[in-house]
């Protein structure tokens, strides 16, 4: 698998279920209503963001500094 797409993967999937799983153990341990469909749109809201923000820029700052070196 090549560098690129093992960037793009953890940022649209591993990290956007890395921050929704700590928000359902801050909810649990805070005592809140723990909601499905409202852990659902955060993750979905965070892989989008991963994919389009967080993947590529990071992609392009890694090939950048690759080339400075």
């Amino acid at each position: 698998m090549s560098k690129g797409l093992k960037i793009i993967l953890f940022w649209s999937l591993a990290f956007p279920a890395i921050i929704t799983i700590g928000r359902i153990i801050i909810d649990y341990f805070l005592g809140r209503e723990i909601e499905l469909i409202s852990f659902t749109a955060v993750f979905l809201g965070t892989c989008a963001a991963g994919l389009i923000f967080g993947g590529p820029l990071v992609y392009l700052v890694s090939k950048s500094k690759e080339k400075i070196h």
